[in-house]
C-alpha cells in the first residue's frame, strides 16, 4: 500500500516534472463578400411535377452589390473533391429550372430571397444535381474551375425524382487512424464511405473510443448531414483530442513543409487525470435510409498511445527515489555498526 502511493506521488510529479521541461466561398476581390441560406438544398418530389425552394442571399457589406445568377452542376471526382461544372450536350434537366430574378441588387446587410423552381418531366428518374451561383453582374462569364469558383458564391441544390428501382446503398472503403501508435492526442481518424446505389444518401453516426470494454470518448460523424452522390465517395474525420497534454495548432498558422499546421504541445493540469496510455479501440457506426428502414454500417481500428517521455520521466524520478532509499537504508546500517562497535571498545 505504501509503495503504491509512492508511486503514485511519483507519478503525479514526473507529470509535472515533464510540463516543466517540456467553409465553399471565393472572393473576386476582398471586398465581395455574400452568405446564402440554406446549404444545401436537398428536394424530392415525384415526376411530372413542379418543385420549388427559396435561396436567400446576404449582403453584409456596406455597399450595394449588383448580382446574377449562374446555373451549373456539380460532381464528385475519384479523389473526392467536389467538381463544379457547366452545362454538356444531353443535360435537359438545366431547362427544367426557373428563378425568380437572374438580376437584382442587395441593399448592405439585406436578405434577398430568390425562388427556384424546377418543372419535373414524367420520365425523370433518380438525382439531378445542381449548382447555384451568386456572382457580379459586371464580373465576365467563365468556365468553372474544377475546384474553385472565383468571385462567385455557390450553393448546392440536391433534387430526387422519386421512382421505382431507387437503390441506396453505401458501403465503409476504409476506416483508418492516422498513426498506429501515438505519443499523445489528438488522434485523427478517417472514414471513406461510397455509395454504390442510384441516390444520394446522407449518413449520420458516431465513432466509440473503448479502452478494453469502457468508453472513454463519443464522437459524431457527418454532422452536417452531407450527402454522398452515386457511384462516389465522401471522406468524413473527427478528431479524438480528449487527453492530456494534447497537441494543438500554433495561433501563429504556420505550416511545417507539409503544408500542415504546426502543433505545439498544452499542458492543461486541469485534465491531468486523462493521460491517456495503452491500447484503444475506435468503432464506427453509421446509419443511412436504404427507403424502407434504417441500414447500419460498422468498422473498426485499433491504435496506442504511449507517453514515452512522460513514462521515461517518471521511471527515472522512481529510479532516483529509489536508489535515495536504499542509501540511506545502507548508510543508517553502517552508522549502526559503527556505533555498535565504539561501544565495544568502551
Amino acid at each position: 500500500m505504501l509503495l503504491r502511493k509512492a508511486f503514485s506521488a511519483c507519478l503525479v510529479f514526473g507529470v509535472v516534472f515533464a510540463i516543466l521541461h517540456m467553409t465553399l466561398t471565393h472572393a473576386a476581390s476582398p471586398s465581395f463578400n455574400l452568405t446564402t441560406s440554406p446549404i444545401p438544398v436537398t428536394l424530392a418530389t415525384s415526376p411530372g411535377t413542379i418543385v420549388t425552394t427559396d435561396l436567400r442571399v446576404k449582403n453584409p457589406t456596406t455597399a450595394n452589390e449588383a448580382l446574377k445568377v449562374t446555373l451549373y452542376k456539380f460532381d464528385v471526382s475519384p479523389s473526392s473533391e467536389v467538381r463544379i461544372l457547366d452545362r454538356a450536350s444531353g443535360d435537359s434537366y438545366f431547362d427544367w429550372v426557373n428563378f425568380s430574378e437572374t438580376k437584382f441588387t442587395v441593399k448592405p446587410n439585406e436578405w434577398k430571397t430568390i425562388k427556384m423552381t424546377i418543372k419535373v418531366p414524367k420520365d425523370a428518374a433518380f438525382g439531378y444535381y445542381y449548382a447555384v451561383g451568386f456572382s457580379r453582374q459586371a464580373d465576365p462569364e467563365a468556365a468553372p474551375s474544377a475546384a474553385t469558383l472565383t468571385g462567385q458564391l455557390v450553393t448546392f441544390v440536391l433534387l430526387e425524382a422519386k421512382v421505382p428501382g431507387a437503390k441506396r446503398e453505401l458501403k465503409v472503403q476504409s476506416f483508418n487512424a492516422n498513426k498506429s501508435t501515438y505519443e499523445f492526442l489528438p488522434s485523427k481518424l478517417t472514414v471513406k464511405v461510397k455509395n454504390t446505389g442510384n441516390i444520394h444518401v446522407s449518413p449520420k453516426g458516431n465513432i466509440f473510443i473503448y479502452k478494453g470494454s469502457k468508453t472513454v470518448a463519443t464522437l459524431d460523424i457527418n454532422a452536417g448531414k452531407g450527402n454522398i452522390l452515386p457511384n462516389s465517395t465522401r471522406t468524413f474525420t473527427a478528431d479524438w483530442s480528449d487527453g492530456f497534454p494534447v497537441y494543438e495548432p500554433n495561433k501563429d498558422g504556420k505550416k511545417d513543409q507539409k503544408g500542415n499546421l504546426k502543433q505545439s504541445l498544452k499542458w492543461d493540469l486541469s485534465k491531468l487525470t486523462k493521460l491517456r496510455f495503452g491500447k484503444y479501440t475506435a468503432k464506427l457506426v453509421m446509419v443511412y435510409d436504404d427507403g424502407q428502414r434504417d441500414i447500419p454500417i460498422e468498422a473498426t481500428v485499433s491504435f496506442w498511445v504511449i507517453p514515452w517521455r512522460v513514462i521515461g520521466i517518471v521511471l527515472l524520478f522512481v529510479t532516483f527515489v529509489m536508489a535515495l532509499i536504499i542509501y540511506v537504508i545502507i548508510l543508517r546500517r553502517r552508522l549502526k555498526r559503527l556505533k555498535n562497535a565504539n561501544n565495544a571498545k568502551v
